[in-house]
């Protein structure tokens, strides 16, 4: 008899997007163009996907050679599956949950439970109120394959949404394991998929029309039929001006914050968050996995990688006991990748309009002495040494190039893209780069008692820390709307990679070659040629 000791999902989490469609994305990956002018940039390619069958609720790997992002006018949501997995007496490594070893481990698939409870608190956070917040709950048997809707309503006096109109929040499906493989999939391992909702938006009878203040055009809030939530919630009349409610960072951030009166048309959305939970009992033990899932807008540059990701912001916070042992050609590798992505957020990124939210007319806490400057000389001439002596100045806005700073941030940023260049940049410009990259938060260990300026982090409780500047990343907004920093991890990766680039004292630069690819296979090569020679 076999006997499983643990029992664990993969992926741990997931973020799942909405989607009206009724056909989820296909799966992919992020590769470089391989075409001959492709010039590294990252592009998708198709992975193998899992068909449900709605027959029998089995799956059927397939490989498509193109990728459909809609059907119609429909995006396709992104409908993760969570696999289970084993620790097993006797085998070191984790192994895939199957019915097989379910079976031999004296267990069955009526023995197998899933529970899967999503909620949506956005609005409970704000009024401080559970009845705002909705939940739906539901447990699922292993050997049930049916497609099951997760409707979500309020509980408390008075709810929010009605158990009698609930929001849909997805569907849950447990997977049929069937014996066999399929593209080098194995179809008996236990997994389950989260469907999440379309993308609607619900209101109360009220939420009809308004009009926009910055277009003056009038538009629906709310669709007729989405008009079901209760008038007398909390959350309809809601104002961010409320002194006695512990308001969100940013708080601005709510169907109607920017009406004459900000307050809450009662809008909500289907977003939500989730915890998947298994329990399988086999051999007389017990045993629970947990999963997380998040269920968000649809990403409409899917080609585009984010430079701090959620894996970056998972590892900063948890990061291993000792970095790895790398050399200075492996942390180039490491920065280069950081670089490639900051090269694709930025062709995505209108930096003329985030400069004019984030430091347009000045910020509040900013001085006209501020260096680097936190009002409208940001990011001109007048903000040196941070924008350089020999830098030409960025032109006003014209009919032919209307966002003059996107473009100067794409101009800049594409060649240090690539590794070499970027090498050299970093050797050359090593005491601008550590001037212009803004600094991350620093830890709790960090901080004073009496907070004081430091040059290699940020303490939250100094306002001008806070504040926004033309230091990298510029005018991007952290999450409580304060100027966003790469991690701790990525900050403290690049400084360090700074300083092992620069040349030894007294060193000429022929002795001490970048350490790129293009570098190592040039002295492989005189290498091969010497030895041939010899």
């Amino acid at each position: 008899m076999s006997v499983i000791e643990e029992i664990f999902f993969l992926p741990p989490m997931a973020v799942a997007r909405l989607g009206g469609s009724d056909t989820p994305l296909g799966s992919f990956t992020w590769v470089e163009d391989p075409a001959q002018h492709g010039a590294g940039a990252t592009v998708l390619q198709p992975t193998i996907s899992l068909d449900v069958q709605p027959q029998d609720g089995s799956v059927r790997p397939f490989l498509r050679t193109t990728l459909q992002f809609r059907d119609g006018n429909l995006l396709r949501p992104v409908a993760p599956f969570f696999e289970l997995w084993a620790k097993v007496r006797g085998k070191p490594d984790p192994v895939p949950l199957t019915s097989t070893l379910l079976q031999a481990s004296q267990g069955s698939l009526n023995g197998v439970t899933y529970t899967i409870t999503l909620a949506n608190r956005k609005a409970a956070r704000r009024t401080g109120d559970d009845s705002c917040a909705f939940m739906a709950q539901i447990e699922v048997l292993g050997n049930d394959h049916a497609s099951h809707a997760l409707l979500a309503s309020s509980q408390g006096d008075p709810p929010l949404v009605l158990p009698s109109q609930p929001i849909p929040l997805g569907q849950i499906q447990v997977i049929r394991p069937v014996v066999g493989t399929g593209l080098g999939v194995d179809l008996d391992q236990l997994r389950v998929r989260f469907t999440p909702a379309t993308g609607q938006v619900y209101g109360p009878p009220t939420a009809t029309t308004d009009v926009d203040p910055e277009t003056n055009q009038r538009h629906e809030m709310v669709p007729l039929a989405n008009r079901v939530l209760n008038q007398n919630s909390p959350w309809v009349g809601y104002r961010m001006t409320n002194p006695d409610l512990n308001h969100p960072i940013p708080a601005d951030t709510y169907d109607g914050a920017d009406h004459r009166v900000p307050r809450s048309f009662g809008v909500v959305d289907d977003t939500c968050d989730g915890v998947i939970e298994a329990v399988v009992v086999a051999g007389g033990a017990r045993l629970r996995a947990l999963a997380r899932v998040f269920s968000a807008p649809p990403d409409y540059a899917p080609d585009r990688r984010p430079f701090v990701s959620l894996a970056d912001d998972l590892i900063d916070r948890d990061p291993p006991g000792a970095e790895p042992n790398e050399d200075v050609a492996d942390a180039l590798k490491r920065v280069a990748d950081l670089f490639q992505r900051v090269n694709e957020t930025v062709s995505l990124a209108n930096v003329d309009a985030m400069r004019a939210r984030s430091i347009g007319g000045g910020q509040p806490g900013g001085r006209a002495a501020d260096s680097p400057r936190t009002n409208d000389a940001s990011m001109t001439p007048q903000d040196q040494p941070y924008y350089r002596k020999d830098q030409t100045d960025i032109p006003a806005p014209v009919a032919a190039a209307k966002v003059p700073f996107h473009d100067t941030a794409v101009e800049m940023h594409g060649p240090l893209a690539d590794a070499d260049d970027l090498a050299l940049f970093l050797r050359n410009s090593g005491p601008h780069v550590k001037r212009l990259i803004r600094p991350p938060y620093g830890a709790l260990k960090e901080l004073d008692s009496n907070p004081a300026p430091q040059p290699m982090h940020r303490d939250p409780r100094i306002v001008r820390d806070r504040l926004h500047d033309m230091r990298m990343p510029p005018y991007m907004l952290d999450s409580d709307a304060t100027a966003l920093s790469l991690t701790r991890r990525q900050y403290d990766l690049l400084m360090d990679l700074v300083d092992e680039l620069q040349l030894k004292p007294g060193a000429a630069p022929d002795s001490q070659p970048l350490p790129t690819a293009t570098n190592a296979h040039l002295a492989k090569v005189l290498a091969r040629r010497k030895k041939r020679n010899a």
